[in-house]
């Protein structure tokens, strides 16, 4: 039943107001007025992880001091160990090894983006379908990809939008900047196309409920219970399960996607501006050509 009026808020407040109110509410500020739902839903989110962090960085400290690292890992440890571990081989195969150390910078991302896409599955107002958030997240990544390129190439970073002619300059900008309408587009549409399916989902069912229902001469008014005689229990009893359903698909799996998808542009396009890590010697020639010459005599 939660899940159902989860569902219908989503949809009330997508289409309650037009898309340029929606951008003008997000670029002005108004005081406690000004904030949306979503943005709430954000700072759970932040306060969430903050609270995972701390708890997390305070039991590894207490287990350095007890010399846990040379057992094997229990409770919260375990889980801690195995998502590090994983952020850091992310980082290492998409960067290259020697930038291990942006685990943590993904170890943020990828939580954040996940408990984002699923935080209506617990009744909060979801973040992604509001599209301050996927646009604050490729800025973020926009601003890292330029301040990368700025601190490695130095001055020389400015060439690329001159490259190879000075005319060239309007085209190589618009090349500069689609990742952030690339990426904000990619996640807003996709948890927005959801949000609208599960609507018109939600309403055929709810249609064809009380469809169902009226032939039978039931209107939603049954005996002395205020819940038969609300006139709107007809149309919620095809709707709950489908609907179910598909938020779960579209928060769980997809939202899985759609993380794995950004997290993962961000990691290329960043190591993209940085030096990548220099061969080791045995690694220049191939192994039959390293060995030492054998002469026979």
């Amino acid at each position: 039943m939660n899940l159902f009026l989860t569902v219908a808020d989503r949809v009330t407040s997508a289409t309650s107001h037009s898309f340029g109110d929606k951008m003008e509410s997000m670029f002005h500020w108004d005081g406690w007025a000004s904030i949306d739902t979503p943005l709430v839903s954000s700072l759970f989110v932040m306060l969430l992880l903050m609270v995972i962090g701390t708890v997390v960085g305070i039991r590894a400290r207490i287990g350095l001091k007890r010399k846990e690292y040379l057992q094997k890992p229990k409770g919260i440890m375990f889980f801690a160990e195995i998502y590090y571990d994983m952020c850091n081989n992310f980082a290492s195969n998409n960067m290259g090894e020697n930038h291990v150390g942006w685990g943590g910078y993904f170890w943020t991302l990828f939580a954040y983006l996940f408990i984002a896409f699923n935080i209506s599955l617990f009744g909060l107002p979801s973040v992604v379908d509001w599209l301050a958030c996927p646009l604050c997240l490729a800025l973020i990544m926009f601003t890292i990809i330029q301040y990368q390129g700025l601190k490695y190439s130095k001055l020389g970073y400015f060439h690329r939008y001159v490259e190879p002619i000075f005319v060239f300059l309007p085209v190589n900008l618009i090349t500069m900047w689609a990742p952030i309408i690339s990426t904000t587009m990619r996640m807003f549409g996709n948890c927005l196309s959801g949000t609208i399916l599960i609507g018109l989902i939600q309403w055929a069912l709810g249609s064809a409920s009380s469809a169902i229902f009226g032939a039978f001469g039931v209107v939603g008014t049954i005996g002395t219970s205020p819940f038969w005689n609300d006139p709107g229990w007809t149309s919620i009893f095809l709707a709950p399960g489908p609907v179910g359903l598909l938020n779960s698909y579209f928060s769980l799996f997809s939202g899985f996607i759609q993380t794995l998808v950004f997290t993962t542009l961000s990691a290329i396009w960043i190591s993209q501006e940085m030096p990548q890590a220099s061969p080791k010697k045995n690694e220049i020639l191939p192994a039959s050509e390293a060995q030492p010459l054998v002469t026979q005599e």
